[in-house]
């Protein structure tokens, strides 16, 4: 930080504001006889929070290592943490991480802008994306650089969506960084330094002489603001303060097409006022089945900030509020980024389909016997992943926790009681640790704070993909524990750790371990899965339906444990990374950029999208690795119109049927055509290994059946799912507690039917 007094206020970016009680992380005495849910299920608030490194004790019978093997703990750590963050448990996964890691030698993208350390200066970039036909890419191009050549760089802080850095320049001073994401407005903070910004083009510059400099540099509109009582000299392609004591500056991309005036006044006085906290506050309200996000930008004087918004905020965006639209915006490879001034931005997305206990589905003689064979044969099944580690091994835990649920679903007791004791045999020997000997477990990560699978696979121990890999273990645990609860009671504890791991939900009574978040990103609405996000294009997610699954077990452990805060945050996490799947990965919403070939896209990126895998090029890789695992949370993959367009442009892409994963793609075709679907369902079908065959025909038969999801209609939580016709809909509705629950569907907010569901039962009804 630096020492004008202006801006020691920066030190409130690490105020907490993850304000999840005690409550949150232990279990309640128990719940009432009759429980019927309400109309709003909570309120989350998100944003930075300090919390110590510690290794936490998880309780019962379960235990931790006190470190993985040296192969598997994290290659980098936070060497770039600057003293105010010092002993702190750190995120993780996010667009700044790199900083963390390195001097800032990869670009950091806010969207629009971009920064860098460019060995010159820090160079600042807002290039559009330019699309060919397997990939949207945004180059690092930066138009302007500022102060000159760095020598180190800290983090000093950081906010649900912000991130301070400090940059000690080799000419002597500082230069403080406050960048944004969805910000077009870079502000800099020099300390007993003078401010300057050198072009990387020839300037053309307009307007009149003061604080406002406007330039157009290749093409492309800048303005650059010095606080009041100071101007800019210019010397060829550089810019300087021409005042003493006037250290911060900022540093604006204006939107093309931007009303000039309009953008002006916006700008007036940001030079000196930056953001100082950034926080994202989420509920869930049941009568209209949405979960509303608010996003808060806070700048020191109080005065409202500038957004570049996102399709989908842009698609969700709650009106009022004091939020003002200006005109312009910003081409970006998600698509237009459009621009609005306001100190909130509120988002809301629907809460889609999420059934937390197998559906009832009327069977004909034929089908329930193809169903039961199809369990004979997936408990015979000699896992491929048997032995596996955090990737392979946690995915077997998903299969057979399918399994048993199928097998609840069908009346097949015998095979669900084999599938529960293999889960429970497989769940504990990853909850416990045995010593120098064991070969399957979890440690206590303390650089960072985290927990390690052991053994660690596809880099997990460098934090990559650990809500992939774990949400398998916390979905599996909670099928487990809904009808063992031995096993909640001994293992409970270790499961809420894992959980924490990558949900980054904090306990607020001030518990070492864990960062305030990991995955999750507020401002994008989903997840990313590189640790630390050492590439050029930034940080990236490839399995869109993995990270949703991760949500739907946060959602499934809080229900089964007893936890209403952190059910709340599994279902917001749960419907925002379903929006943003849909849109972004899968392309059911908005036109990608012109010149991109492809409706699904296999890797985001911060920087790009990539028709692509980390794994393999087949386009079925490329479509299947968004449609895994296949659970019954899988449902907000519900549109009939835009699943019949996949499979039809798979088969385009493919030039013939899928060559692998068949069955993936039977159940993706099946919300479309469950005729068609069921016909696929042959011995010879391909199979993703780790997909339950009588889970891919019972998801069949349960469309067949009822027809997909009917969006019109809607459940007061996790606990129903109306399908079909929306005049004369079925109504699931389902119970996965130790009491009764009354489920209410709505229409338009009007109650159209009341259902009472037994204790680990489901129903289904008709208006």
């Amino acid at each position: 930080m630096t020492y004008h007094l202006r801006r020691i206020v920066t030190a409130a970016c690490l105020v907490p504001t993850v304000l999840l009680a005690a409550a949150c992380w232990s279990r309640e005495s128990g719940e009432p006889a009759h429980e019927p849910a309400p109309a709003a299920t909570g309120a989350l608030s998100e944003g930075a929070a300090t919390t110590r490194l510690g290794r936490p004790a998880p309780g019962g019978k379960a235990g931790l290592a006190e470190t993985a093997p040296p192969d598997m703990v994290p290659q980098k750590g936070p060497v770039q943490a600057g003293e105010p963050l010092a002993g702190q448990a750190l995120p993780t996964n996010q667009w700044w991480t790199s900083a963390l890691t390195g001097p800032l030698e990869q670009p950091i993208w806010g969207r629009p802008l971009a920064i860098k350390n460019t060995g010159a200066g820090l160079g600042v970039s807002a290039a559009a994306p330019v699309a060919s036909p397997k990939a949207v890419i945004t180059p690092f191009q930066p138009a302007l650089s500022a102060g000159g050549a760095i020598s180190t760089v800290r983090v000093v802080g950081y906010g649900a969506f912000h991130v301070v850095l400090r940059a000690e320049l080799r000419g002597g001073g500082t230069m403080e960084i406050t960048m944004v994401q969805g910000s077009p407005l870079l502000y800099l903070d020099f300390g007993d330094a003078t401010p300057s910004l050198t072009a990387s083009a020839p300037i053309t510059r307009t307007g009149a002489t003061g604080p406002l400099a406007q330039l157009t540099i290749a093409g492309q509109r800048w303005d650059v603001l010095a606080q009041d009582g100071a101007g800019w000299q210019q010397k060829g392609d550089t810019l300087s303060v021409d005042r003493s004591g006037k250290g911060a500056i900022v540093v604006a991309r204006v939107p093309d097409g931007a009303d000039n005036a309009q953008w002006t006044a916006a700008l007036t006085g940001a030079a000196g006022d930056p953001v100082i906290r950034t926080t994202s506050h989420m509920t869930h309200d049941g009568v209209t089945g949405t979960v509303t996000q608010s996003l808060r930008a806070e700048r020191q004087s109080g005065r409202p900030a500038v957004w570049a918004l996102l399709p989908h905020q842009q698609a969700g965006l709650v009106p009022g509020g004091g939020l003002e639209p200006m005109a312009g915006g910003y081409a970006d490879s998600l698509g237009t980024l459009t621009v609005a001034r306001g100190a909130n931005v509120r988002i809301r997305v629907p809460m889609p389909g999420l059934i937390t206990e197998p559906p009832a589905v009327p069977l004909s003689g034929a089908a329930r016997a193809a169903v039961l064979a199809d369990l004979d044969r997936d408990l015979a099944d000699k896992p491929a992943a048997a032995s596996g580690g955090s990737y392979f091994g946690l995915k077997e835990l998903g299969r057979l926790a399918t399994i048993a649920e199928v097998a609840k679903g069908v009346g097949a007791l015998p095979q669900r009681e084999a599938a529960l004791r293999r889960l429970r045999t497989e769940l504990v020997d990853w909850l416990t640790y045995g010593g120098p000997g064991d070969v399957r477990y979890l440690a206590y990560e303390k650089v960072w704070g985290g927990i390690t699978a052991v053994p660690a696979e596809f880099g997990s121990g460098d934090y990559n993909d650990h809500h992939f890999q774990y949400g398998y273990l916390v979905r599996a645990a909670a099928v487990l524990a809904e009808s063992d609860p031995a096993f909640l009671r001994d293992y409970g504890g270790a499961v809420d750790l894992v959980a924490r791991d990558y949900s980054g939900t904090l306990s607020g009574d001030g518990a070492p371990g864990f960062p305030a978040f990991r995955a999750f990103n507020a401002y994008l609405g989903h997840s990313a899965a590189s640790g630390f996000a050492p590439f050029a294009d930034g940080n990236n997610q490839e399995s869109s339906s993995e990270a949703v699954a991760a949500w739907e077990a946060v959602t499934r452990w809080g229900i089964v444990s007893r936890n209403a805060r952190l059910t709340t945050y599994g279902i917001t996490h749960y419907a925002l990374e379903a929006a943003t799947a849909r849109r972004y990965w899968l392309g059911e919403q908005g036109r990608r950029p012109a010149g991109y070939a492809h409706t699904v896209a296999g890797i985001v990126w911060d920087a790009k999208i990539d028709y692509a895998t980390w794994f393999d090029p087949k386009p079925e890789s490329i479509t299947g690795i968004q449609l895994l695992p296949l659970t019954f949370g899988s449902l907000y993959r519900g549109d009939p119109e835009k699943a019949a367009a996949r499979s039809a442009e798979l088969a385009r892409d493919i030039g013939g049927a899928p060559r692998v994963w068949g069955d993936l793609f039977a159940a993706d075709l099946a919300v479309a055509d469950p005729g068609a679907a069921r016909r696929l369902l042959t011995p010879e079908l391909s199979r993703e290994e780790s997909t339950s065959r009588a889970m891919v025909r019972y998801w069949v038969e349960l469309l067949a059946t009822y027809g997909p999801p009917q969006p019109a209609v809607v459940a007061d939580g996790p606990y129903g799912l109306a399908f079909g016709n929306a005049d004369e809909p079925h109504l699931l509705a389902v119970n996965p507690t130790a009491a009764p629950r009354t489920v209410t569907f709505r229409r338009n907010g009007d109650v159209v039917a009341v259902v009472v569901v037994d204790p680990g039962q489901s129903i289904v009804r008709q208006p």
